[in-house]
């Protein structure tokens, strides 16, 4: 489940926006800037786009030894803050806290800080 307010246009919205070859290794649906989102990790970055009206927001940032990952939650909703790559990027109320988790392990691992 994404959120309460399905994420599917962001959903669509970040699929035209991979680059050739790009390859999605995890997704994780929640809320960026208030609006229902998805999280994508791929081979190549981190990708965040929400849905909001007309003009989402949308954000990557390269997932390298300088970006750290800080992921908070309880047994409801996660969030995850990355920092490092200009201003810090959270997306939060993850409802699967466990994929909010192994994204979280994955991001440290490719980064060394694991």
């Amino acid at each position: 489940m994404l959120s309460r307010r399905s994420a599917k246009p962001a959903a669509q919205i970040a699929s035209v926006l991979l680059e050739e070859g790009e390859r999605v290794e995890q997704l994780v649906g929640g809320r960026y800037l208030g609006e229902s989102a998805v999280g994508l990790l791929t081979d190549r970055r981190f990708l965040v786009v929400n849905d909001r009206e007309w003009r989402p927001d949308v954000r990557s940032i390269p997932v390298d030894p300088s970006v750290q990952v800080q992921g908070y939650g309880d047994d409801k909703s996660a969030s995850l803050t990355f920092s490092g790559a200009g201003e810090p990027l959270t997306i939060e109320s993850i409802s699967d806290t466990g994929l909010a988790r192994e994204m979280a392990q994955r991001v440290r691992m490719r980064t060394g800080q694991a």
